[in-house]
C-alpha cells in the first residue's frame, strides 16, 4: 500500500505536534496565561505587565500563600484560587517579617499574575510571580531583596532563579531581614 503525503497533510501534523509540545510563539502559554519562560526575557522586570492576568488578594493564609479572586478567570482557573510565591521558600522557612510585609503589600489590593512553566505546584495551588500594577514591582522578588524571604531552592527550575539567588546573596552581605541577626 502506498500512502502520499500531500503538503496540507504534513502541515497539519506538524501543527499538531507542535500544539501538543507546549510550544509557542510567544509569552502565551496553551492556556492563554502570559508565562514568563516562554517570553524571552531575562529578568523579572522585563516582563509585560499589560499581559498579566488580573487578581484581588482577598485572604492571607500562611507563609508565602494568598487567596486571589480572578475577575474574568481564563479556562482551567476559577474565579477564586489560591496562589503561592515563585521562588519564595514557604512555610517555617519563611519568616514572620516576610508574612507582615507579605500581607502588608497584597492583602485586599489589585494584583497582576504572571506564570513559568509550571502552572500548579504539588497541591494544586497557582505558582505565580506577581506584581504590584501601580509601580510594576515584583512581589517575588522585593521579598527576597529586602530579606523577608529565601529563595526556593527545593525548585530551582524556575526562568529567574539565577536573578533570586543575587538579590538573596546582596540581603545577606547587607545584612537585611532576616540575615540581620546573622553572623
Amino acid at each position: 500500500m502506498n500512502f502520499r503525503r500531500s503538503p496540507f497533510t504534513v502541515s497539519a501534523a506538524l501543527v499538531a505536534v507542535f500544539l501538543l509540545s507546549g510550544a509557542s510563539t510567544g509569552a502565551q502559554g496553551a492556556d492563554g496565561l502570559y508565562r514568563v519562560d516562554l517570553a524571552n526575557i531575562g529578568s523579572c522586570y522585563d516582563a509585560d505587565l499589560a499581559r498579566m492576568l488580573d487578581a484581588r488578594v482577598y485572604a492571607y493564609l500562611e507563609p508565602g500563600v494568598l487567596d486571589v479572586s480572578l475577575p474574568h478567570p481564563p479556562a482551567g482557573l476559577q474565579q477564586r484560587e489560591r496562589v503561592v510565591l515563585i521562588g519564595n521558600s514557604r512555610g517555617k522557612d519563611f519568616p514572620a517579617a516576610g508574612s507582615n510585609s507579605l500581607r502588608l503589600q497584597v492583602l485586599g489590593k489589585d494584583i497582576l499574575l504572571a506564570f513559568d512553566s509550571v502552572l500548579r505546584d504539588s497541591s494544586g495551588r497557582l505558582a505565580c510571580y506577581v506584581y504590584l500594577p501601580e509601580d510594576g514591582t515584583n512581589v517575588n522578588l522585593k521579598l527576597i531583596r529586602d530579606g523577608d524571604a529565601r529563595v526556593d531552592r527545593d525548585s530551582p527550575d524556575f526562568q529567574f532563579f539565577q536573578e533570586f539567588a543575587a538579590n538573596e546573596q546582596q540581603a545577606k552581605d547587607r545584612k537585611r531581614g532576616m540575615w540581620a541577626q546573622t553572623r
